[in-house]
C-alpha cells in the first residue's frame, strides 16, 4: 500500500524531476538571488541534519519569531523534515505575547531574528524552563558571539548522514502534528493543532481555490506576516506547484522590491492597496494630473463593477488602459494581475478599481482554521 504523501514529499520531488527551476528568489542585501528547486532541498536537508544532530526528537516543537523572509520557509520545511513541530511567532508580537505562546506550546527551540527578539527573550526566559536551544538569524556587529542560525546549523549537520535524515522524515506519519496556530487578535487563545495531512489538504484547497495563480512558471511575493496561517498556506502551495516564491520582511524598500522581483501575484494586507491607491492620487495631484486620475480611476471602478460593460464603457476603458493603467501598474512591478489579501477586507470601491485596472483582488485562504 502506498504511503500517504508528506508535506516534505513535495521539496524531494521537485529537486529529483525539476531541480534546475527556480523555486524561490531570496532577497539579500538589496539584490534578488534565484535557489533552485535542487538547492532549497539541500538547504532543507542541511538545516535539518543539524536539528536532528542537537538534539531534537520527533514531536519537539521549534517556535519561528521573524518577519516576512527565506528562513521561515526553510525552517517550516527543515523542521517538518526533522519530525518536528513548528510554532509561529509575529516578528512585532510583544514580550508577553511571546511567553504565552512558548509557555502554552512547550515549545523546547526558537529561531530568532535578530539581537532585539534575543533581547525580548533574555528578560522572559527564566519563566520558560522548556526551552532548551535557542538560535539566531541575523548577527550584528554587536553580536560577536552570535553564528547565523541556518551556518550554524548546517555546520553541525555534517556529522549527520543524509539517509539518517531522510530516514526520519519518512517516519513521520500523515496524523503528526505539523504546526501550531494561534488565532490572531485574542490573547491566550486557545490554539489549533494541524497535522500534516491537515495541512496539505490545506494547500491542496489553496492551489485549487487560486489557479492559475499558483503553477509552474508564475510567482508570488509574500509581503504579509507568515504568523499567520494564509500566507503560510500559500507559501507552501508555490513549492508545491513549483511557483517562484519571494518574501519581503518590510515595505521600506517596497517599492523597487516589486520592481525587481515583478510578481504575478503578491499577498499582502488591504492597508498596502489603499496606500498605494493614495499614492498614486497623490502623484498625479503633484503632476497636475488629478482629473486624469480621478476619470481614469472612475472609469475602472465602472468597468471591474463586473457584469458586461456597455461599449461606451470599454472604450473609454480601452483608453485608459493604454494612457493610464500601465503606469500604476508599474507600481506592483509590472507584471501583477492579482493580489491576495489578509487580515480586514477592502473596500468594495478599490476591489473594484483594482479590477479595472487588472489586478483581481481576493482574501488569502482562511487565516484560522475552524474546529
Amino acid at each position: 500500500m502506498t504511503a500517504p504523501e508528506s508535506l516534505t514529499d513535495m521539496v524531494r520531488a521537485n529537486a529529483e524531476r525539476f531541480g534546475g527551476t527556480i523555486g524561490v528568489r531570496r532577497r539579500t542585501d538589496g539584490s534578488w538571488l534565484d535557489v533552485t528547486t535542487r538547492e532549497f532541498a539541500r538547504a532543507v536537508l542541511d538545516v535539518a541534519k543539524g536539528l536532528i544532530a542537537a538534539g531534537l526528537r520527533p514531536g519537539d516543537r521549534i517556535a519561528l519569531h521573524a518577519s516576512t523572509r527565506y528562513e521561515w520557509t526553510l525552517f517550516d520545511f527543515a523542521a517538518w523534515t526533522a519530525g518536528c513541530q513548528t510554532v509561529p511567532i509575529d516578528a512585532t508580537a510583544p514580550a508577553e505575547d511571546v511567553e504565552w505562546v512558548l509557555s502554552d506550546s512547550g515549545a523546547c527551540a526558537i529561531v530568532l531574528e535578530n539581537s532585539a527578539h534575543r533581547e525580548t527573550l533574555r528578560r522572559i526566559v527564566d519563566r520558560l524552563p522548556e526551552l532548551g536551544w535557542v538560535w539566531q538569524l541575523d548577527a550584528s556587529e554587536a553580536d560577536a558571539d552570535v553564528v547565523p542560525a541556518v551556518a550554524e546549523l548546517t555546520e553541525l549537520g555534517r556529522e549527520i548522514t543524509d539517509t539518517v535524515a531522510d530516514d526520519r522524515r519518512q517516519a513521520v506519519p500523515a496524523d503528526a502534528v505539523a504546526t501550531l496556530v494561534y488565532p490572531s487578535g485574542d490573547r491566550h487563545a486557545k490554539r489549533v493543532e494541524l497535522t500534516h495531512g491537515e495541512l496539505l489538504a490545506e494547500v491542496r484547497a489553496a492551489v485549487t481555490a487560486y489557479s492559475p495563480m499558483l503553477r509552474a512558471g508564475s510567482s508570488l511575493l509574500v509581503l504579509s506576516s507568515l504568523a499567520g496561517l494564509g500566507a503560510r498556506i500559500l507559501t507552501i502551495a508555490c513549492v508545491y506547484t513549483r511557483t517562484t516564491l519571494g518574501h519581503v520582511p518590510d515595505s521600506g524598500n517596497l517599492t523597487t522590491d516589486l520592481g525587481m522581483f515583478r510578481p504575478r501575484t503578491i499577498v499582502t494586507g488591504t492597508g498596502l492597496l489603499r496606500d498605494l491607491h493614495a499614492a498614486a492620487r497623490d502623484k498625479a495631484a503633484a503632476e497636475g494630473r488629478t482629473a486624469v486620475f480621478d476619470t481614469a480611476s472612475g472609469i475602472a471602478v465602472r468597468f471591474g463593477a463586473g457584469g458586461r460593460p456597455s461599449l461606451g464603457l470599454r472604450l473609454q476603458h480601452a483608453v485608459a488602459d493604454k494612457a493610464v493603467y500601465p503606469k500604476l501598474r508599474a507600481l506592483f512591478g509590472g507584471r501583477c494581475v492579482a493580489a491576495l489579501t489578509t487580515g480586514e477586507p477592502l473596500a468594495d470601491d478599490l476591489v473594484r478599481y483594482y479590477r479595472g485596472i487588472g489586478i483581481a483582488v481576493r482574501p488569502a485562504p482562511a487565516g484560522e482554521p475552524a474546529r
